[in-house]
């Protein structure tokens, strides 16, 4: 497998009810993940997404980037998938809220529908997390390890 990319959304509704601090946490464990060696040695790129997809430089073990923390303007899928287009044999993990807009969520699904649903985990985060967001790939963020769980060996 190529890389792992955390996308985190960064979006003004993640201000909300501490959302940003759960998307650091998963971050984290992510990387604690990693460490203990259960994903072998697949390098991990970090996505700060809201109306832009940027990637942030960070390494495991450094501290999580303040940019996971500065929430603002809406998400948008456009953005994200002209980021993430031509990435082949990597896996994508999206922290989020769940509250697009409809033509961010058709560029998502369209995306997910060229690259297979393997190659994508959605982990909702937020009590108040969109409960339309459904599917194989959709987990809440308690069930974390569970999405991890022999997906990056796939």
């Amino acid at each position: 497998m190529g890389a792992l990319w955390l996308v985190c959304d960064v979006s003004g509704s993640m201000l909300e009810a501490g959302k940003r601090l759960v998307v650091r946490s998963l971050v984290r464990e992510v990387e604690q993940y990693f460490r203990l060696g259960y994903a072998g040695k697949t390098d991990i790129k970090l996505v700060a997404w809201n109306q832009d997809a940027k990637v942030l430089p960070w390494s495991p073990g450094d501290e999580v980037p303040a940019g996971l923390l500065e929430c603002r303007d809406s998400a948008d899928g456009d953005a994200l998938v002209q980021l993430l287009a031509d990435q082949i044999d990597a896996k994508f993990m999206v922290f989020t809220d769940g509250f697009w807009s409809n033509e961010s969520r058709g560029a998502i699904k369209r995306w997910k529908d060229e690259h297979g649903q393997s190659a994508l985990r959605i982990v909702k985060v937020g009590a108040d997390a969109n409960p339309k967001l459904k599917g194989p790939e959709v987990f809440e963020a308690e069930e974390f390890f569970a999405a991890l769980d022999g997906w990056l060996g796939t």
